[in-house]
């Protein structure tokens, strides 16, 4: 998402946004459209579609770290929310949020090069032996096995890559990449962004 510079008079300078062009970035600004929403787990911004003891119900308010990226595919690509899997390795295999990207599906917080990562890469952060009663492992290394435990998506890279994210207890924001505790990263990309 650039800024152009437009020159009206001598005495007035506007800054305008550029659209997004890519799917890519629409898809991030569509995810910027929640920022400032509230946290919560399981949050599905108070939508239909969720399931209690069988019955369709209202889902609960707020957003959680999948259901903005859910809903931000949701806005750009058409396909509803429900249709993406909240189970990591599941996401992975249906590649209806991007391919893994050879050389991220998988690597060590010391050994990740912040150039590689695109805007609007979905990203995975793990953590050695986390949440593997609920799904497989994403990533194994060194016999360590490695589950996801927040996703976001990167919003912008430059001097540094920032995430937008739903903040577990907190809000939808943006923040750097680095502040973010994971041993690991698994990164699926669209087709089509290099």
């Amino acid at each position: 998402m650039g800024r152009v510079l437009v020159v009206v008079s001598p005495l007035v300078v506007l800054l305008a946004l550029a659209a997004p062009t890519t799917e890519a970035e629409r898809i991030v600004a569509a995810a910027e459209s929640f920022l400032g929403q509230p946290y919560v787990f399981g949050g599905r911004a108070g939508r239909r579609g969720c399931r209690s003891e069988g019955k369709r119900v209202r889902c609960r308010e707020g957003i959680d770290c999948q259901s903005l990226i859910f809903f931000a595919y949701e806005k750009v690509l058409g396909t509803h929310w429900t249709r993406y899997s909240v189970m990591p390795s599941v996401a992975v295999k249906r590649r209806r949020l991007g391919r893994p990207v050879a050389g991220l599906d998988g690597v060590l917080r010391e050994r990740l090069d912040p150039s590689a990562l695109r805007v609007g890469d979905v990203l995975f952060f793990l953590l050695a032996e986390y949440n593997l009663d609920a799904d497989p492992p994403l990533w194994t290394h060194d016999d360590v096995r490695y589950g996801v435990w927040h996703t976001a998506l990167v919003h912008s890279v430059g001097e540094e890559v920032r995430i937008i994210h739903a903040r577990p207890g907190d809000r939808v924001v943006i923040q750097p990449l680095d502040v973010i505790a994971f041993d690991a990263l698994f990164v699926l990309r669209r087709p089509g962004v290099r």
